[in-house]
């Protein structure tokens, strides 16, 4: 993903008001190492460490930003699978972060949450190299990186809809 300038992030939410978009805080270290390898960019608020953000540039489409509400409560001790990534490696765990839906369904109160690797670091993890175990006997290709980009681009559209 080519990473997009605060400026296009900021005005790319669709689940959020302008005045929240403008109050938002980037990382301090913008665009985020490995760029490059990223499928999406997501981050906790340097500032409002209940309010997190996820940018995403589906194939042939514009930036999408999503802001998310992460949870009142220290999490559990146990470790719980990530939705995107789907693995459980991440050193800070998974986190149940929730999306307010965008229009007048989000205002009313609905939301669509998921399991999300605290670091927000799947797309390194989907590009890791596969553990012997872990590879097809059969031969097939590895599409783990397809798949994560499947259930980002599902979750943005579900938060859309």
């Amino acid at each position: 993903m080519d990473v997009p300038d605060i400026s296009t992030v900021r005005s790319a939410f669709v689940n959020s008001s302008r005045s929240k978009a403008a109050s938002m805080t980037p990382p301090a270290s913008w665009p985020p190492p490995h760029a490059d390898e990223l499928d999406f960019v997501g981050w906790v608020d340097p500032k409002a460490p209940r309010r997190a953000y996820l940018a995403v540039a589906p194939v042939d489409d514009d930036v999408i930003a999503i802001e998310l509400r992460l949870p009142s409560s220290p999490p559990p001790r146990r470790q719980s699978m990530c939705d995107l990534c789907q693995t459980a490696e991440a050193p800070a765990g998974s986190l149940l972060m929730v999306a307010p839906r965008a229009g007048a369904r989000g205002k009313n109160g609905d939301s669509v949450g998921l399991y999300v690797c605290a670091d927000f670091a799947c797309s390194l993890r989907a590009r890791r190299p596969l553990k012997a175990h872990e590879t097809s006997v059969s031969g097939l290709p590895d599409t783990r990186v397809e798949a994560l980009v499947e259930r980002v681009v599902g979750f943005v559209e579900r938060v859309r809809a």
